[in-house]
């Protein structure tokens, strides 16, 4: 069975947090990257340590790092943040999917 691999931008958050774990449970899926904003202090941390289940994948702040072996891109930041990731995933051949925040 092929798997997709997939990064997780917010992977901090609430949101991400759980697609993390949806992600670790699927067996046609696989966590490629987990991306945070710099400065957050989950930056370096396995992107399972929320749940109690190492994903074996650290949150990165930089995109290049983060989505190296990432074939999709499910975003869950905020406009700006999912802009600068569409941008790099357009120019990366990666396939975004976002929500949109309402303010």
């Amino acid at each position: 069975m092929t798997q997709l691999k997939i990064a997780v931008a917010g992977a901090s958050g609430r949101m991400g947090q759980m697609l993390v774990s949806a992600i670790g449970a699927a067996p046609d899926l696989v966590l490629a990257g987990a991306l945070d904003r710099e400065g957050s202090p989950s930056i370096g941390m396995d992107a399972g340590a929320f749940s109690g289940q190492a994903a074996g994948v650290l949150i990165q702040s930089d995109l290049a790092l983060g989505l190296a072996d990432a074939e999709y891109l499910i975003d869950f930041t905020r406009p700006e943040g999912t802009l600068k990731h569409l941008a790099y995933c357009a120019e990366h051949g990666i396939k975004n999917g976002h929500r949109h925040h309402r303010v």
